[in-house]
C-alpha cells in the first residue's frame, strides 16, 4: 500500500505536466482558428496564475487586433516583461504579446519582429510545434502589413510552416498566406496564383458556417475571380466577405478591403453611387490598427472614382495625397526591413559568440574527460578486487541459502507426505467403518424393525408403539451415518454431485441451510483431487456446524480456464485466528492450508466476530 501511494505522488507532477500541456495546445489550436472566447475560457483553466494571465491577454490582444486603445493593455502589462523572460512557454507568450502589440500600436519603431523573434527562438528550444506554428503565424502576420513584397523575407517562415502542417485549419492559413504574398508581388504576378483555387472551394465546404475564418476565404476567393475577370461572382464573394467579417474587430481589415474592392467593381460598373456608399461604408471601418495604409486605399480609390466622373482636380488631390502615404509606408517598410536585418546580425554575432563558447567549453571537457579516465583507471582495479571479493562472499551466502532451502523443502514435502497419509488412512477408516455400519449393524437393525413390525402386538399399548418409534430413528441415523461416512467422491458421482449430496443431507436437517452455487465447472478432474477438494469442504462445513453457531453456509465453486475458486461462507459468529490453535488433530485449518499449498493454490481466511467466516481457496487444476 506504502509502495502504491508513492508511486501515485510520483505520478502526480507528470500528471499535471500533461494536463497543462494538453491545455496550451488546446488554447492555441483556438486562436489559429479565431475561436477567442474558447482560447480564453482555456487560460482561466490554468493553474498557473502568471501563465494564465498571459495567455488571457495574448487572446485578447490578438481579438481586438488594435481596435482598443492600448491604455487597456497597458494598464494589464507587468513592465518588467520585457527585462526578465524566462526560455519556457512563459517567455513565448510574453513575446508573442509585446510583438503583438508594437505590430499593432507602434509599428514605427521595428520591435515587433524581435520579438517574434525572439519567441521563436524559444519555442524551437523547447522544440514543440504548436508554439512554432504560433510564432511563424506572428511572421506572417507581420509581412502582411506590407503593401507590396518587396523582398522575399516572409519565404522562410512560411516554408518552415508549411512543413509542420498537421491539421485543415493549418492548411488554410497555409493557403491564404501563399494567396496573399503571390498577389502583392512587385516583380510579376506569380503563375502559381490560380492553382489554390480548388483548395478554396474545398475550405469553403469543410469549415462550419459560423467559422471567422470563412471570411478570409471568402475574401481571398473574391480577389481571385476579380483578378480573372469575373466581377460578378467576385462581388458577391466581397458581400460575403463583408458579411463575414461582422463586428469582429480582428476582421476589421478584411471587412475594410471588400468594402473597398465593392467600390472599385461599382466604378467599374460606372454605378458611382453605389461607389460612393461602399467607400463612405469603408471609411466608417477603418482599421485603427494601420490607419495609414487603410487611408492610403481609401484616397486612391476615391482618386479613381473622381477621375471615372471626370471631376480631375479633386481626383489629382486624393491621388496626391496617397502618394504621401505611400512614401510614409515605404519609410516605414524600410525602417522594418532595417529592423529586421539588426535583429538578424545580432543573432549571428550570438550565435559566432555561442561556437567559441561551446570550442572553449568542449577543450574543458576533453581534458576533464582525461582526467576522469585517469582516475577511473587507477580506481579500476581496486574496484574489480574488491567486487571479486564481493562476489565470492556472496556466492558463499547463496550456497548456504540454497542449503537451507532443500532443508525446508525437504521438510515441507515430509510434511505434505504425512498430511497425504493422514487423508488417505481416514478416509479407509470412514469407509470401513461404513461399511460395518450398513453391513453389519444396518441389517441387524433392518431384521429387528422386521421382526418387530410382523409381531402380533397391540397397537394399542402406548410403551410398544414408542419402542418401535425409537427403533425406526435408531435405524434411520445408522444408514444415514453409514451415507455419511461414505459420502466421498464417487466415480460414478464426481465433485459437484456429492458435494450438492452432502448439503442436502445437511439441510434436511432444518438445522442449517446449506446452497451450492457452481460456476464453469466443465469435466471431472482427477479422482484423487476431487476426493481431496471434497474432504476439505466437508471439514469446512463441519467446522460451521460446530463451532460457528451459522444458520446459513453457502458454497461458491467456480471454474476459470486452469483455476478452480472454492469459497465458503457462513453467518455464524466468527473468530480470531490468532488465537487458534493450530495443534489441532485431522483435517484442521492448519492441515487444510497445507494440503492447499501442496497443491499450488493459495488458501485465505476472512473471519469477522459477530459477522460470520469466509473461506476462499484458489487450485490450479
Amino acid at each position: 500500500m506504502r509502495n502504491s501511494i508513492n508511486s501515485i505522488f510520483l505520478l502526480i507532477p507528470w500528471i499535471i505536466f500533461a494536463s497543462h500541456q494538453e491545455e496550451e495546445l488546446l488554447f492555441f489550436k483556438h486562436l489559429k482558428s479565431l475561436e477567442f472566447d474558447e482560447a480564453i475560457n482555456i487560460s482561466k483553466k490554468i493553474d498557473d496564475d502568471k501563465l494564465s494571465s498571459e495567455f488571457h491577454l495574448l487572446a485578447e490582444v490578438l481579438y481586438f487586433e488594435g481596435q482598443k486603445e492600448l491604455s487597456y493593455f497597458l494598464k494589464k502589462i507587468d513592465q518588467q516583461d520585457d527585462k526578465v523572460i524566462a526560455e519556457n512557454e512563459l517567455g513565448v507568450v510574453i513575446n508573442l504579446k509585446l510583438g503583438y502589440l508594437d505590430l499593432f500600436y507602434n509599428r514605427a519603431n521595428g520591435n515587433a519582429y524581435k520579438y517574434f523573434y525572439q519567441a521563436y527562438t524559444i519555442a524551437n528550444y523547447l522544440n514543440k510545434s504548436y508554439l512554432r506554428k504560433a510564432c511563424l503565424l506572428a511572421f506572417m502576420k507581420y509581412y502582411n502589413y506590407e503593401i507590396a513584397q518587396n523582398s522575399e523575407a516572409y519565404k522562410p517562415y512560411l516554408e518552415e510552416f508549411t512543413k509542420i502542417i498537421d491539421d485543415n485549419i493549418d492548411e488554410v492559413w497555409a493557403t491564404i498566406y501563399q494567396l496573399i504574398f503571390y498577389s502583392k508581388t512587385l516583380n510579376e504576378f506569380n503563375e502559381h496564383y490560380f492553382q489554390f483555387a480548388d483548395k478554396l472551394e474545398q475550405f469553403e465546404h469543410q469549415l462550419r458556417k459560423d467559422n471567422p475564418l470563412l471570411a478570409n476565404i471568402f475574401y481571398e476567393k473574391a480577389l481571385m475571380l476579380d483578378l480573372n475577370g469575373d466581377t460578378d461572382e467576385a462581388s458577391e464573394y466581397y458581400q460575403k466577405a463583408n458579411l463575414g467579417a461582422g463586428s469582429y474587430p480582428f476582421l476589421k481589415s478584411v471587412k475594410f478591403f471588400a468594402l473597398i474592392k465593392l467600390a472599385m467593381i461599382a466604378v467599374k460598373r460606372k454605378n458611382f453611387v453605389e461607389a460612393e456608399t461602399f467607400l463612405k461604408s469603408a471609411k466608417e471601418h477603418l482599421n485603427k490598427a494601420d490607419t495609414l495604409r487603410s487611408n492610403y486605399y481609401l484616397h486612391l480609390n476615391k482618386s479613381f472614382l473622381y477621375r471615372a466622373q471626370e471631376d480631375r482636380n479633386i481626383a489629382f488631390d486624393f491621388l496626391l495625397s496617397a502618394y504621401r502615404k505611400d512614401f510614409e509606408l515605404d519609410f516605414r517598410t524600410n525602417t522594418l526591413e532595417v529592423t529586421r536585418l539588426n535583429v538578424e546580425l545580432e543573432t549571428q554575432k550570438k550565435e559566432k559568440q555561442i561556437l567559441k563558447e561551446q570550442q572553449r567549453a568542449e577543450t574543458n571537457r576533453n581534458w576533464l574527460i582525461a582526467a576522469i579516465l585517469a582516475l577511473f583507471l587507477g580506481s579500476g582495479i581496486a574496484i574489480l578486487i574488491q567486487k571479486n571479493t564481493a562476489k565470492k562472499r556472496l556466492l558463499a551466502e547463496q550456497e548456504v541459502q540454497l542449503k537451507q532451502q532443500r532443508v525446508e523443502n525437504l521438510l515441507k514435502e515430509q510434511e505434505l507426505v504425512s498430511i497425504d497419509a493422514m487423508i488417505e488412512g481416514q478416509e479407509k477408516e470412514r469407509q470401513k467403518v461404513a461399511g460395518e455400519l450398513h453391513d453389519d449393524l444396518g441389517s441387524l437393525m433392518a431384521t429387528i424393525k422386521l421382526h418387530f413390525d410382523n409381531a402380533k402386538v397391540s397397537t394399542q399399548d402406548p410403551a410398544l408403539k414408542n419402542a418401535q418409534k425409537l427403533l425406526e430413528e435408531a435405524y434411520q441415523k445408522i444408514r444415514g451415518m453409514a451415507h455419511s461416512k461414505n459420502s466421498g467422491v464417487m466415480s460414478d458421482q464426481g465433485l459437484l454431485p456429492a458435494i450438492k449430496k452432502m448439503a442436502k443431507s445437511i439441510s434436511e436437517s432444518n438445522t442449517l441451510q446449506v446452497s451450492v452455487e457452481d460456476f464453469g465447472l466443465g469435466e471431472r478432474m482427477e479422482n484423487s483431487l476431487e476426493l481431496s477438494i471434497f474432504r476439505m469442504v466437508q471439514e469446512l462445513v463441519a467446522n460451521a456446524i460446530k463451532h460457528a453457531n451459522a444458520t446459513k453456509v453457502n458454497i461458491q465453486l467456480t471454474q476459470h480456464e486452469d483455476n478452480l475458486n472454492i469459497i465458503v461462507e457462513d453467518n455464524g459468529k466468527g473468530f480470531d485466528r490468532s488465537k487458534l490453535d493450530k495443534v489441532n488433530s485431522g483435517m484442521g485449518l492448519t492441515n487444510i492450508e497445507k494440503r492447499v499449498e501442496h497443491l499450488e493454490g493459495s488458501f485465505t481466511v476472512d473471519s469477522v466476530l459477530g459477522k460470520g467466516t469466509s473461506i476462499l481457496i484458489d487450485i490450479p487444476v
